[in-house]
């Protein structure tokens, strides 16, 4: 399936989606995994379970995954007519009276078909926090037959998903129904061929992949998602660059002192065997001091390391995004012929935040920390009218961690 004039950038290139959704009273989930490859995205594959465990043995926890829910306490409701021009009034059309604090809404906005669905806040959480339970954490949202509005203009008539069909009424409108699927059919879209069960899912992948966002009252729920997934994605890479760069530079430190200690004895050559013994062991002492200080650290960076970026890691508000997370940063550039010095138990942290208010608590958080001697803000600066950027420097106190 081919798309022109759509900007990717950095939403990646695989792309996972779930749609739960009921038949005969019980629920099923249909797992979609598409992958772009030169502007067209290809199926990897297409599966139904009807288990949670074993759908969680499939999902990549490192790519985005979008979630549609379309069971019997989603309730659907078509217009017909005149539509109204704001969202609320749509809702207020085809559920009176009803207290939308309680709900969550989601609009289609076609000239064919006017649909509403809806759904009580409660129901989604509950699915959420099964998900949740055993380690799925989506990224976006969606609910009923109104997420099918990125794909709508793909599809020819009738139209089968999972549990429903959309066909022709007249020449100028079409009418859902529900119905029980005997047979799975293939769905071909613009060439990508997949499972009539999986339509909704895909549509939402379209969606996110487009940067189109339908009408409706998630739009806070799905930012707080997209959010979380990208903030743990860059505390995950910060983690890895981190530990990369500790031991890139305990190599060169030791090439460097291993090519020094060469040439040193190429140079200096004793006369007599008492002053031989006594360079030598003048230069066991100092392999001894670098091969304890390269063990030290090495030992630090996967227990020490680890539980500071975890404990920073916990309690850091969605409002703020990290830039850097170095511990032990370098106190002078790399130079040749010259030692390699690190900041000892100390951790320095940039970033962006748009709450003040939140990054004053999560700082006083961090220095509330038993591990922390001192916490020190250098830099809060003003860099736009939603962001500011901050830099923060924090003396850290080993005592009573496992070394």
């Amino acid at each position: 399936m081919m798309f022109k004039k759509v900007t990717y950038g950095a939403k990646g290139n695989v792309y996972q989606g779930i749609e739960i959704f009921e038949l005969a009273g019980s629920l099923y989930y249909e797992l979609l995994k598409l992958e772009r490859k030169k502007g067209e995205l290809i199926l990897i594959g297409a599966l139904t379970f009807n288990s949670l465990k074993e759908l969680a043995l499939q999902i990549d926890q490192k790519k985005p995954l979008l979630l549609h829910i379309y069971t019997t306490k989603v309730l659907n409701k078509q217009l017909y007519g005149d539509m109204p021009k704001l969202p609320e009034h749509w809702v207020n059309q085809a559920f009176p009276n009803l207290n939308l604090e309680q709900f969550y809404y989601q609009i289609l906005d076609d000239p064919k078909v006017g649909m509403v669905s809806i759904t009580k806040k409660s129901a989604i959480d509950e699915h959420l926090s099964k998900l949740k339970e055993i380690g799925i954490v989506p990224s976006g949202i969606s609910i009923g037959i109104s997420g099918l509005s990125h794909c709508l203009s793909f599809l020819a008539h009738p139209i089968q998903g999972s549990n429903f069909i959309i066909d022709n009424k007249d020449s100028r409108q079409m009418e859902l129904s529900q119905h029980h699927p005997g047979l799975v059919m293939e769905i071909n879209i613009q060439g990508l061929q997949l499972p009539s069960t999986h339509l909704l899912v895909f549509s939402q992948i379209l969606g996110h992949i487009q940067g189109s966002v339908p009408y409706s009252n998630l739009r806070e729920v799905n930012t707080e998602m997209n959010n979380h997934f990208h903030n743990q994605r860059l505390y995950q890479k910060g983690l890895q660059w981190g530990l990369s760069i500790m031991l890139g530079i305990l190599l060169v430190n030791f090439l460097l002192f291993s090519h020094y200690r060469t040439k040193t004895m190429a140079s200096e050559e004793p006369k007599d065997p008492e002053q031989q013994a006594r360079m030598a062991q003048k230069l066991q002492e100092r392999i001894y001091t670098k091969e304890n200080k390269i063990k030290a650290l090495l030992g630090s960076s996967r227990t020490r390391t680890t539980y500071y970026m975890d404990r920073i890691g916990e309690g850091l508000p969605e409002s703020i995004l990290l830039d850097v997370l170095v511990y032990q940063p370098l106190t002078r550039p790399v130079q040749p012929d010259k030692t390699i010095r690190t900041a000892g138990n100390q951790i320095s942290i940039s970033g962006q935040t748009n709450d003040k208010v939140a990054f004053a608590k999560w700082t006083a958080q961090l220095e509330s920390m038993e591990w922390v001697r001192n916490l020190e803000i250098e830099r809060y600066e003003y860099s736009s009218n939603t962001v500011d950027n901050f830099s923060i420097k924090i003396q850290c106190d080993a005592t009573g961690q496992t070394k």
